[in-house]
């Protein structure tokens, strides 16, 4: 079988080099052909997944869950029976693709299990904001809370003290902007609706769900499968700190959240938009924060790739 490598040279500050070159050793060693492409600015990523389709039988992306998205994105350029297989050798933060595939969070020793699998039809969300480009994702879109998270990792990344504490320990981050954004008074407000039905008239939090995996080993959906032709549509509007912990101590559980805390909504349409008057909509697509919007529409299209690896029941 023949593969090829996509990733970001200056990922894991440099080591993402040694790293697939470690991972292209290993494939030989398992008796496979493979090749690397480097990235060389952002977007990069999903132009090379589109150039090298025709070369090869699968495309592994050694990144996280942005780079799988950028790469998601190129392979969709392209006809349906023209797409090699996705994969991804986990190397970023989250790893929720990773996660829902059970495979090892340590690239190597991913690729042996990912040498050994094969592939299951994965459904695609679709985004378009504002009547723009349509957006891909592969594990969930987040609104409100979920992305305002988000803003203040990049924002802490930015300065000196925050990228060397993201490099020493990046759960501990999250963990401090996210108890920071459950603190945060009178939140932004937007409503979210399913099949055209309204789910919520003042949400503070949105997360659609393409997959049961939401950050570190969370389960916001529980019953959400990328395999099943839906979208899982997670909504909170109860702005109580308290609230919020408890729906996010139960995701890390992994434990069903009560009604009475947040709403699941599955449906194949979704939208959410903002209030008459209020701000437009902070959100993130697979951990990429995206600019606000006053109106987010999103579909599904199913079964549109195949991805490497195994979805447990």
């Amino acid at each position: 079988m023949r593969y090829a490598v996509l990733f970001n040279p200056i990922a894991g500050r440099g080591r993402a080099v040694q790293v697939a070159g470690s991972v292209g050793a290993r494939l030989q060693v398992l008796g496979h052909e493979s090749f690397e492409r480097r990235s060389e600015h952002a977007g990069h990523i999903r132009e090379l997944a589109a150039q090298v389709a025709e070369e090869v039988d699968r495309v592994l992306v050694l990144g996280g869950d942005g780079s799988l998205r950028e790469a998601a994105a190129g392979l969709l350029e392209l006809d349906a029976s023209a797409r090699p297989a996705l994969g991804v050798l986990p190397f970023g933060t989250g790893n929720v693709v990773a996660r829902e595939l059970g495979l090892p969070l340590d690239p190597v020793a991913a690729i042996d299990v990912i040498a050994a699998a094969g592939a299951v039809d994965w459904d695609v969300g679709l985004a378009r904001a504002d009547g723009g480009a349509e957006e891909v994702f592969l594990a969930m879109a987040g609104f409100g809370f979920d992305a305002g998270i988000s803003a203040r990792i990049d924002a802490a990344r930015g300065s000196r003290l925050g990228a060397r504490w993201y490099r020493w320990s990046a759960s501990s981050l999250y963990g401090w902007c996210g108890m920071r954004e459950l603190l945060r008074l009178a939140p932004p407000r937007f409503e979210v609706s399913v099949e055209d039905d309204l789910v919520a008239s003042r949400a503070v939090s949105a997360v659609v769900s393409n997959t049961r995996t939401y950050g570190k080993s969370m389960w916001l959906s529980p019953g959400a499968r990328p395999d099943d032709g839906r979208l899982d549509v997670h909504v909170r509007e109860r702005a109580n700190p308290l609230v919020g912990a408890a729906v996010l101590a139960l995701a890390q559980l992994q434990r069903p959240i009560s009604r009475s805390l947040a709403v699941d909504a599955p449906g194949g349409r979704a939208r959410v938009g903002s209030l008459t008057g209020g701000p437009p909509v902070a959100w993130q697509l697979d951990g990429d924060r995206m600019d606000a919007a006053r109106e987010i529409k999103l579909e599904l299209a199913a079964g549109a790739l195949r991805v490497i690896g195994n979805v447990e029941a």
